[in-house]
């Protein structure tokens, strides 16, 4: 049995309107129709009538829907029950996070909710923010952990922690010697760019378009797919780049790099918590959230 269908036809019935339920559920309004088609032929009989503008109910499309409504229901609250059982044997976690949090900032995170919940399994894809995001939209991953946001109606989440962007010049460089710079004293330099996608980049642009820094007269040398390629091709004397301060490693000097802080006041980022639009989620979803919402929070 395909409780699609019965949710389907269920919506359909609340809004009276085809198209409408046809937005909400993200489907063209030729497939809503199929899926009540589908039921009409199921049981043999009209459920829906026109009457003006609106749909209405047959006397067995009344039936239909209430009888729907409380398989829903019961439904509902029997894979509640059901998974909260394994849950509580042994969960699952599917993470994805854009770069900079994923290498830098979640593995200690993941290290302390695991011993809080050792049952849990977890798994964890690293990509750049746009592609976290469309893996959010199309509930491939439960949770994601990126560094900027997007306007997505299937899509929930939170401000989570800021970060700061600092420029990374090599060692041996002309500015080696302060501890701050400006964006105008980049200019005439050669320029390492994150692959677009990535959130870093997103940010590093928004900063530019903030101080009327034209990005578009930049002698960009390269850009990379990952901050650890960055840093390579600084390092190499390619050229210089903005990035994340998360990649500073006090524990691990980097001798043949120098980081300045920049002195513009947007300089800043917000890494975001997302994670699928959805009235009820897994337990282990659920118990993750608010461990993340009470480390390194904003809030």
């Amino acid at each position: 049995m395909n409780l699609n269908l019965f949710r389907t036809y269920m919506r359909v019935v609340e809004t009276q309107n085809l198209s409408r339920t046809a937005e909400e559920f993200g489907l063209s309004q030729p497939a809503i129709t199929k899926q009540i088609q589908a039921l009409e032929d199921m049981y043999g009989v009209l459920l829906l009538e026109r009457s003006g503008r609106k749909l209405k109910t047959t006397e067995a499309g009344e039936i239909l829907y209430n009888y729907s409504r409380d398989l829903i229901r019961s439904m509902d609250k029997l894979d509640k029950a059901m998974e909260d059982i394994a849950e509580d044997r042994k969960g699952s976690l599917f993470m994805g996070a854009s770069t900079i949090p994923g290498q830098y900032i979640i593995p200690a995170l993941i290290k302390g909710f695991k011993q809080e919940h050792p049952h849990i399994s977890i798994s964890m894809e690293i990509a750049d923010t746009e592609k976290i995001f469309n893996k959010i939209c199309e509930r491939e991953l439960d949770i994601g952990i990126v560094g900027g946001w997007t306007n997505q109606r299937k899509v929930d989440g939170f401000p989570w922690l800021e970060d700061e962007l600092v420029a990374v010049v090599p060692q041996n460089h002309r500015l080696a010697d302060q501890t701050s710079c400006s964006l105008a004293d980049l200019k005439d330099e050669s320029w390492i760019f994150r692959e677009k996608g990535s959130g870093t980049r997103k940010a590093v642009e928004e900063l530019m378009i903030a101080n009327n820094f034209n990005r578009d007269n930049l002698n960009v040398f390269m850009e990379a797919g990952s901050t650890e390629s960055v840093l390579a091709m600084v390092e190499a004397g390619m050229g210089i780049s903005i990035v994340s301060r998360w990649v500073i490693r006090p524990d691990k000097p980097q001798t043949k790099l120098h980081y300045l802080k920049l002195n513009e006041k947007e300089a800043r980022r917000i890494f975001y918590v997302i994670y699928p639009r959805q009235k009820v989620r897994r337990k282990s979803v659920n118990y993750f959230i608010d461990y993340i919402k009470n480390n390194h929070s904003n809030s």
